[in-house]
């Protein structure tokens, strides 16, 4: 498949996915799913959200590409797998971000902790 002019070409995946690829995308789409039942702050559930159903993709088109060698399922999952390669590159990004958050309110909270046990201790 011809690439078009002043585009990248896409990153050669094997398809059908390994198993074990297969598995971390099985794996990241049931911890994104946990991730989702486990908390109340809206920006990761919007986050998560986002993401969830485009690694479903993945492996929706894998077992359909697997049942059907269709050529264009095959382009279509390659380009699938780029787009949530990158996608989740950017979530782990906001992760990292929301955790340094709460690296940071951990910090505030001892120091309130150490405020309110030397106020109260004298």
């Amino acid at each position: 498949m011809a690439t078009p002019i002043g585009s990248t070409p896409l990153p050669a995946y094997t398809i059908p996915l390994t198993p074990e690829v297969r598995a971390a995308y099985v794996d990241l789409y049931n911890k994104i799913q946990d991730a989702i039942d486990s908390t109340m702050d809206l920006a990761t559930v919007e986050a998560l959200n986002q993401w969830q159903p485009q690694v479903r993709l993945v492996l929706d088109e894998d077992d359909e590409y697997t049942f059907s060698k269709d050529t264009n399922i095959f382009a279509s999952l390659q380009k699938q797998i780029k787009t949530v390669n990158d996608g989740i590159t950017q979530l782990r990004g906001q992760i990292a971000a929301i955790a340094s958050h709460f690296a940071m309110a951990g910090e505030i909270i001892a120091a309130i902790n150490k405020v309110l046990s030397v106020v109260t201790s004298t």
